[in-house]
């Protein structure tokens, strides 16, 4: 059993925890970042806004496309194009961001150790438990960041809990383009959800989420028929998080990214708010003020998760209000509105004022 010692341990070495790592670096607090798979690949569509690589100070050599259109089709093939050009959304490798940022991390200072987190025990301060092929590891700590992911083994042991979450189906198509990220809707395909065609470091990726465990493998065959896509790899299953309600501080222990369920809803995008939740809890960190973490994170976003929330519940209920939803998406300042909310440059001035507005022209 190999005793270590630091001021934060960093559980989890996705963007979240790689993030919080170099963030920690800058402010020179001390820290040890444990990843259990130093080789493993996320299944993600790997999107990331491009605004993001000088906020993060990520290098654009990890960019392998840029998506600078939205394509929504309704249930009924009715298509809306979104140009996102003036804030295009960038392509990623997975497994070589994640590589790339721990490696930043590494240099700038952090200890990276390949062992798995099993246990975690409260004493005066957190006491992590992890092995590796090779050895055991007791690392004590007076401050942790879960960052590992939506099976947590943090918020498990800790907390007797698991981040919410939701099933996926998806599978990697190869030798196929396409130049926009693709949101299909439909009660047979994907109900109160959506099913995607997102264009990948190699080919494109296709996909669903579902809460009927018995029928996503139903959904996802339509959801092949309708598209016209054939398969040239086996379809795979994997859970994403679901924002419900947020957790953020418990026991000595920051919950970031994935292991809190930060997930903007309706989109399901959650790489940049891996990394942007890290860095509010190493600032907190910093201040050695847990609570400052929450207090921004809702000064920030809750406004934006509630709001999209609520549009999705609203939209994707069913196969009308979708219809719906793409005729709205036709509407060019629509477009502009809602791609504001989405990226940050504007904010919904009440959540039941843009309701409001929505409704009258599904009235219409």
């Amino acid at each position: 059993m190999e005793k270590l010692n630091c001021t934060v341990l960093v559980v989890g070495g996705g963007p979240a925890g790689a993030t919080a790592c170099r963030e920690l670096n800058r402010l020179g607090i001390n820290n040890i970042l444990l990843e259990k798979d130093l080789s493993f690949s996320k299944p993600c569509g790997g999107g990331l806004m491009l605004s993001a690589y000088s906020e993060f100070n990520i290098p654009k050599s990890l960019i392998k496309k840029e998506v600078k259109s939205i394509k929504i089709v309704s249930p009924k093939l009715n298509k809306a194009l979104v140009d996102i050009s003036k804030y295009p959304l960038t392509i990623v490798n997975r497994c070589e961001f994640d590589a790339k940022l721990r490696d930043l991390a590494k240099e700038g200072g952090t200890e990276v150790i390949e062992a798995k987190a099993y246990n975690i025990k409260m004493e005066k301060t957190p006491i992590v438990l992890a092995k590796s092929k090779e050895k055991k590891f007791e690392i004590t700590a007076k401050y942790i960041i879960a960052s590992d992911g939506v099976k947590s083994t943090i918020r498990k042991k800790l907390l007797n809990q698991t981040p919410s979450r939701i099933l996926t189906y998806y599978s990697d198509i190869k030798d196929i383009k396409i130049d926009s990220c693709q949101f299909w809707f439909g009660d047979n395909i994907s109900p109160k959800h959506y099913s995607w065609i997102f264009p990948h470091h190699n080919g494109i990726n296709i996909g669903l989420a579902s809460n009927n465990k018995k029928k996503i493998g139903v959904y996802f065959k339509n959801f092949l028929n309708k598209s016209g896509l054939k398969l040239t790899d086996k379809v795979k299953g994997y859970y994403i998080p679901y924002w419900e309600k947020g957790i953020f501080f418990e026991k000595n222990v920051f919950f970031v990214g994935d292991s809190a369920s930060m997930v903007l809803p309706f989109t399901y995008e959650g790489i940049y708010y891996a990394m942007k939740s890290s860095s509010l809890a190493v600032k907190a960190i910093a201040e050695d003020d847990p609570s400052l973490y929450q207090k921004e994170w809702e000064r920030l976003y809750l406004k934006k998760f509630k709001f999209l929330k609520t549009v999705q519940k609203l939209f994707l209920r069913n196969d009308y209000f979708s219809e719906k939803l793409v005729k709205l998406y036709q509407n060019p300042s629509f477009q502009r509105a809602v791609i504001g909310y989405w990226l940050g440059t504007k904010a919904p001035s009440s959540k039941f004022g843009a309701f409001w507005k929505f409704l009258k022209v599904i009235l219409k």
